[in-house]
């Protein structure tokens, strides 16, 4: 199963645990700025990827269904559910 580009983003940010601690607010990471602006940047194009793939997957779902746009979005939740583990 791929992973979405905020999941990448969450295990990123887990790589930085040797600066990490509770508190009473809750998980504390510290993390420069840039590192952050960074991380926060490949996971946004990461996500423009991962969108265009879903756009051209509905794309050739649509023109296999022969233009039935009902069943294509029923399509949709499949190839969601089948590549990112749907709401895993």
């Amino acid at each position: 199963m791929k992973q979405t580009a905020v999941e990448w983003l969450l295990e990123e940010f887990k790589n930085f645990t040797t600066n990490a601690h509770f508190d009473r607010n809750g998980y504390i990471i510290k993390i420069h700025k840039a590192n952050m602006v960074d991380l926060i940047n490949k996971a946004k194009e990461m996500e423009k990827e991962q969108h265009g793939k879903t756009w051209d997957c509905a794309i050739d779902n649509l023109d296999a269904r022969g233009g039935n746009v009902v069943r294509a979005w029923a399509d949709f939740d499949d190839f969601y559910n089948e590549t990112y583990g749907g709401n895993k």
